[in-house]
Formats: C-alpha cells, sequence, structure tokens
C-alpha cells in the first residue's frame, strides 16, 4: 500500500505540474499567439466586420467552427488560408503574407491544444512605436569630407559629398560628365518642360565660359515656363482636375485659377511654407490677399460626388457617405500631399503597419467638417471683399429676424392658423388646373415691391357697366402656381374719356390699396359698380404693391370682364363687353403665346377644376386672412414692410459691388443648390465610424493632427470656430520641426530630377514603403531647404549643378552588376518624356506653340451636353483650331473620359493622386504618335516650317532633324531620310521623325 505522505506529495506535484503548463500556455497565446491575430487577421474578422462567417474576437467566436481545430494543425482552415502556396497565401487578403515564423507559432499553438485564456478578448492593434526613420526629428548632418584629391575635386556640391560616400562605401564610381548637348536638353526638360532651340544648343556647346552651365541654370529657373513645368508635378500629387468626376462628371468651370495659382506661385519662388498655409488656411491666414482664396482650390481639386450631395439629403445615408468620402478627399490630399503618409487605412480601421489610429484620422476629418466645395469669389480690393462680407452678414442677420417676425405670427394663430394653412396648401394640391397656352397680361419685372404699373381695357364705345371680373393667373415658376402675379395692394378704377387729357375724371371702383390683400388662388375677383353715373369708355387696374416672383417683382392678371348687368354669369363669353377689346398698359412682356396685352381680353383664364374644391379653398384662404388680419397688427405689418425693405436694400447694394473673379475651391458660404447646402461655418458634428460605416457612430472626436510620439499633444478641444481648425492644421505642418513636411518636398523635387526619389515610394514614408536609399542627404536637404528661405529654386541650384546630375546616362556593366536599378546614382537616369512634354515638344518642332498664358482652360473634344451628364467626344476636335496649341498644363482635364492620345502616353490619372508617372512602352504609343489626327497635322506644319526656312529637300532634311534632336544626323542616317522625304514626302518624314528615340526620350 503506498504512503499516503508519498501520495499526497506526488498528487501536489502533478497540480503544480499542471498550473504551470497552463500558466505557461496562457503566457505563449498572450506574448507570442495574440499579436499576430491581432496584427494580421482581426481588421476583417472581428466581431463588427466578419469576414468569411468568421471572428477572432474571443475563442467562444474562434472555436465554433473548424477553422481551428484544437490539436491538429494541418486539419484547421486557418492554418491552411495563411500558409503560402507558390508563394502566395490566400490571407491575409490584402497584406504581405505571414513569415515562416509565424505560422510556426499558430502551427505551435494549435496543435497544443489552441489554449485560450479565458475572458480573453483581442482588441484591433495599434502600431504605437514612433522609432521609424520618418518619424524622427530631422537630422543636423555634417557634409561629408574626402582626403583624396581626386574625391575632393568631384564633389562640387554637398549632394556629391553624400552620394559619393555611398558610391565609395559600396564599391561603385560615378560616371563621366554628360556631352554639352545632353545637358541643355536635360536641363531645359527637367525645369521648363520644353526642348531648347537649336541656337541654344549651339551657344552653349560653343561657349568657352567656365561658368555657361551655372548661367543656363539661372536663365531656366527664371523662365516664365518653369512654373508651368512643375506645377504639372504638383498637379499630378493633387488630383487636379476640371471636372467632379463620379456618375455626373459635371464641369469646373473655375477650376482654372488655382492651376494658375500653382503656377504663379512656383514663379515667384514663393516661400513653401507659405505655399502650404494658404491652401490649408488661406482665407483666415492671409484675409484681403486672393492667393488666401485662390489656393483653397487645393482642397477641392479632387473629385466630387455631384448626385451624393446635391441629389441626395445629407441626412439619407447616400448622402451621409458622400459627405464622408469628400472630407476623406481632403483629409488624405493633405496628408499624402505635405506630409507622404497614407492615412486613409485609417478610415476604417486602426492602421496595421503606422502608429495612426482612427481617433487620429476623424479628428483630421473634424478639422474639414464645415468646408464644402463651390464656386467662390476673390476680388482683387480687400476693402470691397470687407464690405462685401459685411453686407452678407447683414442679410444674414435681417433674414433671421424676418423669419423670427413670421414665426411669431404663425405661434399667435395657434392651431388653427396651422391647421388652416395645411388645409389651403392641401387643397391647391387638388386643384385640377385647367389652362391653354395663353397665360395672361404680365407687367415686365422690377426690384422695387411697391412700383406703381397699369393696365387698362378700353371698350369700343361707352357703355353701362354693371360688373367688372379680374381672373388671376397660373404659372409654375418657382412654385408660385395660382394667383401668379397678381398685386397685393391695388385700385380699379373707370372713365368715360377714350383718352387721358387734363380733364379727365377717373371713378373709384374699388380701392384695395391701403392693406396687403389675399392671393385669390384662381377665384374670380367679382367687383359690382351698379352706381357708377356715367358710360364706361376704360377699365384700369393700377397694382400699387407688385406681387413676388423670386428676389423681383411683377403684375400679372389672366383676364378682364366687364358686364352690363350685375347678375350676369361671369363663366359665359356672352355678354362680356371687354372681349377682344383693345388693351393698354404702363408696360408689358410681350412673349406670345403665353404673355401678352391681347391675352388679357381673349376669353382664356385657368380653372380650378372641381367646384367643390374650389369653394372650400376659397372659405378656407377667407378665414385664415380674416385671422390673420387679427394677428398681423399695424406694428407687425410695418415691421415686415421695414425687413423687407433693408434686406432688399442690403441685396443690391452687395449685388452692386464690383464682383472678384470665381474659383472653385473650399468654402463655407455659397448659394445652396438642390441639397447641397453651406454649413455657414458650423462644423458637422464627427464620430469615429466603425469600419468607416457612416451607419456605426462611435465616439465623437474633437478636430486633431498626427502625433510624433506617445507624448505628443494632438487634439484641439478648445476651436470651436472651423477657420481656426484649419489655422491649427497649417501652422503644424509649416513647423520648422516638422518631421515629415520638409523631408516630403525635398524627396519629390529630388525624384523629378533623378526619376526616382531618395525613397522610391513618394507618397507613403511609413512601414510600408520603402527606406532612404540617402538617409543622411535627405536630412540634409531638409535643412538646407529650411534655412534657405524654403526655396524651391535654390534646391533645383543645388541639385543640377552638382557631377551627380550631369553624369552621363550610358550603361556600365561593372557598375549594374553591383547595383543593377541604379539606386545609387553610379550614372544618369535616362527617361522618356512625359505625355505634356511631348505634345509641347511637337508644337515647338512644328513651329505651332501658343506660349500665351493662363486662363481658361481649352478644350480636346467636342463638348455635348445631355439632362444627366456632359459627354466629351474627342474623335469631333478639330487639332487645327490655334486655340489649342497652347501648352498642355492648361488643356481642359476630365475625369470621367480623359484624353485618350494623352492617356495612351501614360498621362496621370486624375481622379488619384500620381506622385509618379508610370513609363511603359507599346505598340499602341507607337501608333498614336504615327496616326493620332493631332500628330499628322502637326507633320503638315512642321513640313511647311522647314520648307518655307529650307530651299531644297537635303536642306530641309537637316532642318527638320534639327527641330527634333537639337543635332545634325550622321551622313547613313541623313540619306535614308532624304530618300524617305522623296518618296512619300515631307510631312511624312516628320511624322516619322516625331516617333524617333531621340525625340521622346531624354539621355
Amino acid at each position: 500500500m503506498m504512503d499516503f505522505f508519498k501520495l499526497g506529495v506526488l498528487l501536489l506535484c502533478v497540480a503544480g505540474f499542471a498550473m504551470k503548463s497552463v500558466a505557461a500556455d496562457d503566457q505563449f497565446f498572450e506574448q507570442e499567439v495574440a499579436p499576430i491575430l491581432q496584427q494580421r487577421c482581426l481588421s476583417c474578422h472581428n466581431e463588427n466586420e466578419s469576414k468569411g462567417d468568421f471572428s477572432l474576437h474571443s475563442a467562444a467566436r474562434a472555436l465554433e467552427d473548424d477553422y481551428i481545430v484544437a490539436g491538429d494543425a494541418a486539419g484547421s482552415h486557418l492554418l491552411q488560408v495563411v500558409t503560402p502556396d507558390d508563394g502566395k497565401a490566400e490571407m491575409p487578403k490584402d497584406g504581405s503574407p505571414l513569415t515562416a515564423e509565424q505560422i510556426a507559432v499558430l502551427t505551435k499553438w494549435i496543435d497544443q491544444g489552441a489554449d485560450w485564456p479565458t475572458d480573453f478578448v483581442l482588441t484591433e492593434a495599434v502600431v504605437s512605436d514612433f522609432d521609424w526613420w520618418s518619424y524622427r526629428p530631422l537630422q543636423s548632418v555634417a557634409v561629408p569630407t574626402f582626403d583624396d584629391p581626386e574625391s575632393r575635386f568631384w564633389v562640387k556640391t554637398p549632394v556629391d559629398a553624400f552620394v559619393l560616400r555611398q558610391l565609395q562605401q559600396r564599391g561603385l564610381t560615378a560616371s563621366p560628365p554628360a556631352d554639352r548637348r545632353t545637358l541643355i536638353r536635360r536641363l531645359s526638360y527637367d525645369l521648363i518642360g520644353l526642348p531648347p532651340t537649336p541656337a541654344e544648343v549651339q551657344a552653349f556647346c560653343e561657349s568657352d565660359d567656365p561658368a555657361a552651365y551655372e548661367k543656363l541654370v539661372d536663365r531656366l529657373l527664371e523662365s516664365k515656363h518653369y512654373g508651368e513645368r512643375w506645377a504639372r508635378h504638383w498637379l499630378d500629387v493633387v488630383k487636379y482636375a476640371d471636372t467632379c468626376g463620379y456618375d455626373k462628371d459635371k464641369l469646373r468651370h473655375n477650376a482654372w485659377p488655382y492651376r494658375d495659382y500653382v503656377i504663379r506661385s512656383l514663379n515667384q519662388d514663393k516661400p513653401y511654407g507659405q505655399f502650404i498655409q494658404e491652401q490649408i488656411a488661406g482665407d483666415a491666414l492671409f484675409p484681403g490677399q486672393p492667393d488666401g482664396i485662390i489656393g483653397l482650390g487645393f482642397l477641392a481639386a479632387g473629385p466630387w460626388d455631384f448626385i451624393g450631395h446635391v441629389e441626395v439629403s445629407e441626412a439619407k445615408i447616400d448622402g451621409k457617405v458622400a459627405r464622408n468620402l469628400d472630407r476623406d478627399d481632403m483629409v488624405c490630399n493633405t496628408i499624402n500631399t505635405f506630409c507622404s503618409i497614407t492615412i486613409q487605412c485609417a478610415r476604417c480601421h486602426n492602421h496595421k503597419f503606422d502608429p495612426i489610429t482612427q481617433e487620429h484620422y476623424y479628428s483630421l476629418q473634424s478639422v474639414f467638417a464645415a468646408v464644402d466645395r463651390a464656386e467662390r469669389a476673390y476680388d482683387l480690393d480687400p476693402q470691397i471683399e470687407q464690405q462685401r462680407r459685411d453686407l452678407e452678414a447683414q442679410l444674414a442677420k435681417l433674414t433671421k429676424q424676418q423669419k423670427q417676425l413670421e414665426a411669431d405670427i404663425k405661434s399667435l394663430g395657434g392651431n388653427r392658423l396651422q391647421e388652416l394653412t395645411t388645409t389651403v396648401a392641401s387643397l391647391q394640391s387638388q386643384q385640377a388646373v385647367q389652362k391653354g397656352v395663353q397665360f395672361g397680361y404680365h407687367s415686365t419685372i422690377t426690384n422695387n415691391q411697391n412700383t406703381e404699373k397699369w393696365v387698362e381695357v378700353v371698350l369700343p364705345a361707352p357703355q353701362t357697366v354693371g360688373k367688372i371680373v379680374l381672373r388671376p393667373c397660373h404659372d409654375d415658376y418657382a412654385d408660385i402656381g395660382s394667383g401668379f402675379g397678381f398685386p397685393i395692394r391695388y385700385r380699379v378704377e373707370v372713365t368715360s374719356d377714350e383718352t387721358d387729357h387734363e380733364t379727365t375724371q377717373w371713378l373709384m371702383v374699388t380701392n384695395r390699396s391701403e392693406s396687403d390683400q389675399p392671393n385669390p388662388a384662381l377665384g374670380p375677383v367679382v367687383l359690382t359698380c351698379d352706381s357708377l353715373p356715367h358710360p364706361v369708355r376704360r377699365i384700369r387696374v393700377t397694382a400699387t404693391r407688385l406681387a413676388e416672383r423670386r428676389n423681383d417683382y411683377i403684375f400679372a392678371i389672366s383676364e378682364l370682364q366687364a358686364y352690363q348687368d350685375s347678375d350676369a354669369a361671369i363663366d359665359s363669353h356672352e355678354g362680356n363687353l371687354a372681349q377682344g377689346a383693345k388693351v393698354r398698359s404702363f408696360d408689358s412682356i410681350q412673349a406670345a403665346p403665353r404673355w401678352g396685352r391681347k391675352n388679357l381680353v381673349d376669353g382664356h383664364w385657368p380653372s380650378a377644376g372641381d367646384s367643390d374644391v374650389q369653394q372650400a379653398l376659397a372659405e378656407a384662404i377667407a378665414e385664415r386672412d380674416q385671422l390673420l388680419a387679427k394677428i398681423e397688427t399695424k406694428a407687425r405689418v410695418a415691421k415686415r414692410d421695414q425687413l423687407k425693405a433693408a434686406i432688399k436694400n442690403a441685396r443690391e447694394n452687395r449685388d452692386k459691388l464690383p464682383r472678384g473673379k470665381m474659383v472653385y475651391a473650399a468654402a463655407t458660404h455659397f448659394k445652396a443648390q438642390g441639397n447641397f447646402k453651406p454649413t455657414n461655418g458650423t462644423p458637422r458634428p464627427i464620430h469615429v465610424l466603425l469600419r468607416g460605416d457612416v451607419q456605426q457612430q462611435g465616439t465623437p472626436v474633437a478636430p486633431g493632427v498626427l502625433p510624433f510620439s506617445s507624448t505628443d499633444p494632438w487634439q484641439y478641444n478648445d476651436l470651436p470656430d472651423e477657420a481656426a481648425r484649419r489655422v491649427a492644421v497649417a501652422q503644424w505642418l509649416t513647423h520648422e520641426d516638422h518631421p515629415l513636411v520638409w523631408r516630403s518636398i525635398v524627396n519629390r523635387i529630388w525624384q523629378y530630377h533623378f526619376g526616382k526619389g531618395i525613397v522610391e515610394t513618394p507618397n507613403d514614408f511609413g512601414r510600408m514603403g520603402a527606406e532612404p536609399t540617402h538617409p543622411l542627404l535627405l536630412d540634409y536637404l531638409a535643412r538646407y531647404f529650411l534655412e534657405h528661405g524654403q526655396s524651391m529654386k535654390s534646391l533645383h541650384r543645388m541639385i543640377v549643378t552638382s557631377n551627380t546630375y550631369q553624369q552621363s546616362s550610358a550603361h556600365r556593366e561593372a557598375m549594374a552588376q553591383q547595383d543593377q536599378s541604379n539606386r545609387y546614382l553610379w550614372r544618369m537616369n535616362r527617361r522618356r518624356l512625359s505625355a505634356e512634354e511631348i505634345r509641347d515638344s511637337i508644337f515647338v518642332a512644328s513651329g505651332s506653340l501658343n506660349r500665351s498664358m493662363g486662363g481658361p482652360g481649352y478644350y480636346l473634344f467636342a463638348l455635348e451636353k445631355t439632362a444627366h451628364s456632359p459627354h466629351y467626344e474627342y474623335h469631333k476636335f478639330d487639332p487645327a483650331d490655334k486655340t489649342t496649341h497652347r501648352r498642355s498644363i492648361y488643356r481642359f482635364i476630365a475625369r470621367s473620359q480623359p484624353d485618350p492620345w494623352m492617356t495612351t502616353l501614360d498621362c496621370a490619372d486624375s481622379s488619384q493622386s500620381t506622385p509618379r508617372r508610370n513609363e511603359t512602352l507599346t505598340a499602341l504609343q507607337a501608333l498614336s504618335l504615327l496616326n493620332n489626327r493631332f500628330n499628322l497635322y502637326m507633320a503638315q506644319q512642321m513640313a511647311k516650317k522647314v520648307a518655307s526656312d529650307a530651299s531644297d529637300l537635303p536642306s530641309q532634311v537637316d532642318l527638320a532633324y534639327l527641330q527634333i534632336a537639337q543635332r545634325q544626323p550622321d551622313l547613313e542616317s541623313r540619306q535614308e531620310m532624304i530618300a524617305y522625304a522623296r518618296e512619300h514626302g515631307l510631312a511624312n518624314l516628320c511624322r516619322y521623325l516625331f516617333n524617333f528615340s531621340e525625340f521622346v526620350y531624354l539621355d
């Protein structure tokens, strides 16, 4: 029999081992397994969004089916979808595959029983580590020095020192300098986007001035065409286009001032910090300055959903989605462009790789919560702009007082007034209006409601008149309907005289000029006049207070009838003395067949159909007006008149001010369009949206920015004013210690010179982007940029005067073996010209380029307007239209139907940020350059030009080649081209030259 003491010890040991084993399993799960599931799986497989009907939120959800089979990793579907097959794995769907080590951890966990600690719930991981190169502060970097004379001689600018240090560390050597013709072509295209003239090439190549290259750099940087070239790069990044995109792709007629602003700012070498601030909060930071408003075109540059904003209410789901996406575009454009960070990942979930949470993202949305995109005026005179703002504020105040007065009157009427108002509206909607094409008499339009206007009927002979009937009009304009234009105050008079003279006596039939009269709808206004002492020849109706149309006033009557007998039936034409009579008036709109003087006596007027409805409507209107008469005291009427007059006066004074030009830009005050209404500066409340779903609102957020350390303050809890929010962000972006902004812009400039950035992912400085090849150089350039006035031209000058930039692009196999992609710049990169450069160069070669700058974009299509959306018909474009022979940056860019010729040559897609153009080589490109109607026409123009400048065919061929390549052809090529031109014509040779690699590629 076992000793009980020993048995107890054994049981305690077993229990202790089991407890230790359980604790070890829990620790293994929490420290090894949970981080993998949180970082790589939970964003799609969670409690709110269980993609594939699978959630890893908790043990109960994760282990409820065969996705995870405890003890059998091989039989678990989870392991099957994350294990790569031929280098690819099904999951994670939108990310890189799990590493072998991560798969081994999951396998071990499942095989050991897939223990999941009780009550342990996974939460989506937040990367809190700011220890990444782009988040670290800018370094103050010393320029590398060299001991050997050869290296010291090669280092021309600090750029060379950093590049040479990297080359030497990798056993690479720099290439010799390019020849002078190559350099002037390279520099001209890089700085102004145009080829040098043959004369400029010859002068540069033959110059013995040791500073000739530096002088060339300065001349090109001062060229007005510099801004045109570099603005194209900027507009690619910010998604600029001249249409809205989405389904209807409406035109933006006033987007172009922003494009011109970018060109002008770059030509002025505006400090980059000011350039940023103008585009985020220029209206607040630079009040009265046009660029402060035009620069806000940046926030409105991207696509915009016309249907989601104008045709759908903001209260509906689709309207909320449209506005959420609109703010997303503003946030992403700001952070992608200036910071090179992919913040858009955090719209639906915390960023998987960078320390950006959904709260950070939606706090940035809150910054733009009051902003929309709309036409916005900018005035050249700050005083006029201030007057306009003051009058707008006055109008808003007066309109508010007017609405309050009407609300007070309505409340005094109590429930009965509301009931009667509803009844009148309901009965009016039931009226089946019957009318012909002849509407009636209509005065001219005026802005003064108290202007007197009259109309009169001249009977064929003096007649006894016992009854006069006035018939109201009906017109759907401005949703007025029945009683359209019927005067609010008026009088009716008669006379026996055929014409006016000094002794004319007017007899009053009715004087309704003392108080406002109710709208009679379509009911006849019957006036009895049995007591008239004399026969009547003329009947005059004088309107003393006109009816409102839409912000203006008119006088309209459908028919005037007159009868001898006061008991005559008025719905019969029989006995109507006025029918067909002569009509005179103070003024008249003669717009046949609807409006005209003769329509007043033509026997046609609108009727309301159902007599019971008409009777009920008349009774309801009468009771309503009787009740209003008791409520609307003289003081209230006077107050209403005073407010109306003040509003009219303020509106007239505002409209008299000189109008500034319009720009499509970020705006808070603008004219409403359908369901698209201004916020008038009141920010919309912003919440974190779970999974980015507008129907799943989370906690509300305050405006904020992105932190760069765990202790950084990043929210603005005390900024209710919308402009102050944008100012705060603009100042945050332009702070000299900002680690991203200054690195981002110098990297972009570097990339456009060398074809690749120091960071090869110019819009992504996060963990999923590339790391810098020359990190010390990047920080040196950022510091240099900051310390030299944030001048882009100064940075250009340092880069292009370096020996690194001036290297030959020739291939060297020994260097390529070590650095095939030329990441460390042992030679210059060869590149193909952009679509715009090719088109502009064709203009130059053919002598057709119109160098005028600025203004609205020209169409490369025939525009067909339809009810739904415009059609951009490029096949109907006439390439001979000289108004389109301007630089390509001035073309009108349509998002939904981009130019097919430009797209074939890898032009940017304006619906997305394009920090770097694609460079493809396709047969379609060659076919386009050969056969497109534009190329055919320009080849003819080029042939005419060289034929007029050179007398014989060989000289013409030489000149044509010189225009294309800025050099003379070699002997063999020259002979081939002369033979080709003789057989096929000079125009066909020019078309052939447009396809030369030497024309479309830059060494």
